[in-house]
């Protein structure tokens, strides 16, 4: 069956404008042009072409993307939809963030408290183990810090990280890991943590390249300590807060333990969609260890 540009639009509850944006980028075009008229139409396999966009449109998936879906083999959706899913429980994560506050907020109007102070938590720390089956790839900025020098050491790992964010360094990072996730390593220390490598980076599928100036931390694969906490707003989250983890981990936690550390310090896992919720944002700290039945004592 033959359509015109208007029957097709009609047909398919969208504006003649958006399929002629579909003809430029390359989307969708037409069966051809009408030798009489000069106008364009459509015929069943563009119908057929059109549905199939609208169901990947429907999954939310980009313009860009149902282009490659339209064009790849079926094994090759697996990246794709596995991909979407990390994005679409992110933005459930969020909503139900925004929720919580919202209640709060109704809350508050009702009881006649300040409607712009937001729900102020404590932080409370989880602690687990889990083992990281595969080792994980990170690319980004390290420079020696001296650790045991608080006064100095902290002004130093904020500027490399404010000099990795705001220089838009992780775009400049190939082959990005889905979710996306970002990494603050702790490694390479003195005994006396005098001296240490600080990195700030991202984490990646491959380590094919590497962009000038940056260098790659493979995190190895096995038994980590994970502490998981929350903190009213980011900035809290990764000062105060994440200086609470490493005492929670490294004064509490691990003395009463089965596990003893390993030479690789820490890992502070910044997972973007926690990191981004508007309310409550979360992170996490990992510790390799080992049993200390292995004979590994701990770092002093």
């Amino acid at each position: 069956m033959r359509y015109t540009i208007g029957q097709f639009a009609g047909l398919h509850h969208v504006s003649k404008k958006t399929l002629r944006y579909y003809k430029d980028i390359g989307l969708l075009e037409p069966a051809g042009i009408d030798p009489i008229n000069g106008y364009a139409f459509y015929e069943d396999e563009q119908h057929e072409r059109m549905q199939r966009l609208q169901y990947l449109r429907r999954l939310r998936f980009t313009l860009e993307e149902i282009r490659k879906l339209l064009q790849a083999e079926p094994e090759s959706w697996v990246s794709f939809v596995q991909t979407q899913l990390a994005v679409v429980r992110s933005e459930r994560r969020l909503l139900d963030s925004i929720e919580q506050e919202l209640l709060a907020l109704q809350t508050r109007i009702r009881q006649g408290i300040d409607r712009y102070q937001p729900m102020i938590m404590t932080t409370e720390y989880q602690v687990d183990t889990f083992n990281l089956q595969e080792p994980l790839w990170v690319i980004g900025r390290a420079e020696r810090v001296p650790f045991a020098d608080e006064e100095k050491k902290q002004p130093m790992i904020d500027h490399l990280i404010g000099q990795f964010y705001g220089n838009d360094e992780p775009c400049l990072i190939p082959d990005p890991a889905t979710p996306a996730a970002s990494f603050g390593l702790v490694y390479e220390c003195e005994k006396d943590m005098s001296m240490g490598t600080y990195m700030m980076g991202v984490q990646v599928s491959c380590l094919h390249e590497i962009p000038e100036g940056m260098r790659s931390f493979t995190l190895p694969s096995g038994r980590y300590a994970r502490v998981s906490f929350h903190a009213s707003d980011r900035e809290t989250l990764t000062s105060s807060a994440l200086a609470g983890a490493y005492s929670h981990l490294y004064d509490k936690w691990l003395p009463n333990s089965p596990y003893a550390m390993t030479e690789m310090l820490a890992a502070e896992y910044y997972l973007e969609d926690r990191m981004e919720a508007p309310f409550n944002p979360g992170m996490e700290l990992w510790q390799l260890v080992v049993e200390r039945e292995a004979g590994v004592s701990p770092i002093k």
